[in-house]
């Protein structure tokens, strides 16, 4: 079959089985569009497919399907709801809790961790510093931030984003918390 009697031929079906797919009509028209373009490309290249009638229902049904992948729908937000917001940082926030639940901690937690957390010094560091082993510096650390971690999570309620992240905090109210 030639492209000119394929056109004639399947012009209106195809663009009727668009049309109950998409919104518009002139959408319709734009798939219809690129379906026989499709179709000129294939027949210059290649020979013409054998049963030109579902070839050309499975290239309309893929150019439906990219149509609505590649469509992007967005609302209007009303103005008030538009506006710009200061975004809190919740590390930031929360980080001024840390250092007095850090203080809180037994003096031996209490050095690693400010010496390696919150000063940065290395672990090799810390060590020499307080005249431990570089083996007792990191058991310490692990056991601090694990004693830390419980403290945080007496006194806070943590919210996590999709990847893990702490999106928020809050001080729980039941929380007898005097370091937030």
């Amino acid at each position: 079959m030639r492209i000119d009697k394929a056109w004639l031929e399947y012009n209106k079906q195809l663009l009727d089985y668009i049309r109950a797919k998409v919104d518009t009509y002139e959408d319709a028209e734009d798939i219809l569009n690129d379906v026989f373009t499709t179709l000129v490309t294939v027949v210059s290249v290649n020979t013409p497919p054998g049963n030109i009638g579902p070839w050309l229902y499975h290239v309309t049904k893929n150019r439906i399907v990219d149509y609505y992948r590649s469509k992007r729908r967005f609302e209007q937000l009303p103005d008030e709801l538009a506006q710009e917001y200061p975004q809190i940082d919740a590390i930031k926030s929360i980080s001024k809790c840390i250092l007095p639940m850090i203080r809180a901690l037994p003096e031996n937690y209490e050095q690693v961790l400010v010496l390696s957390e919150i000063e940065g010094h290395k672990y090799k560091d810390v060590a020499t510093e307080l005249g431990l082993t570089l083996s007792a510096v990191k058991s310490r650390i692990l056991r601090g931030r694990k004693i830390l971690y419980g403290s945080i999570l007496a006194c806070c309620e943590i919210k996590h984003g999709k990847t893990g992240k702490i999106v928020d905090y809050g001080v729980k109210p039941s929380s007898s918390c005097s370091n937030c």
